[in-house]
């Protein structure tokens, strides 16, 4: 199984990518504070990607679950000493209660859900396996990430110049 945050659906949707997911994972399960965050509130505030990413729990590619918020990432928060978002939390506790990876791009969430035993990746990696096995071209998946950059992805300038750096090896 498969479990993805927010940012992971707002980013692939955004470039019509977020059958990347299917391709790569087939079904993708989230937590209900992420469809919340990615469709409802994304509706609300007139987001195109929210309609692509309720078209794909519509079409059962994307799955929404119930679940709490396990009281270990709750204690995870204190002992890192920071606040992870519903969705986050959420994201965490359904990869953890099945055993899932989680795909997810905040670097506080990934290092709480790894600390837990959860395997995280993000989109950086998505893109990248998707060009190994064919579902993207490296142009595309270059074009991809600098325009995930000019619409406000952060990362650090060594993991930018890392991920071209893998892109072009492969």
């Amino acid at each position: 199984m498969t479990v993805a945050d927010t940012g992971i659906l707002i980013w692939l949707a955004r470039y019509n990518k977020l059958k990347l997911l299917k391709d790569l994972y087939g079904k993708i399960d989230i937590p209900a504070e992420v469809f919340e965050e990615a469709v409802t509130a994304g509706k609300l505030n007139g987001y195109p990607d929210a309609e692509i990413i309720e078209s794909a729990v519509i079409n059962e590619d994307i799955i929404v679950k119930n679940t709490g918020v396990s009281q270990k990432v709750d204690e995870m928060e204190k002992v890192f000493n920071c606040k992870l978002g519903k969705g986050e939390r959420e994201a965490i506790t359904l990869a953890l209660k099945t055993d899932s990876l989680l795909l997810i791009n905040d670097e506080e969430a990934s290092t709480i859900a790894e600390f837990l035993g959860v395997k995280t990746k993000g989109v950086l990696f998505i893109l990248l396996k998707s060009v190994k096995l064919g579902l993207l071209k490296k142009n595309e998946s270059l074009a991809i990430f600098q325009q995930m950059l000019e619409d406000g992805f952060w990362l650090a300038p060594t993991t930018a110049v890392e991920f071209e750096k893998i892109l072009f090896e492969l």
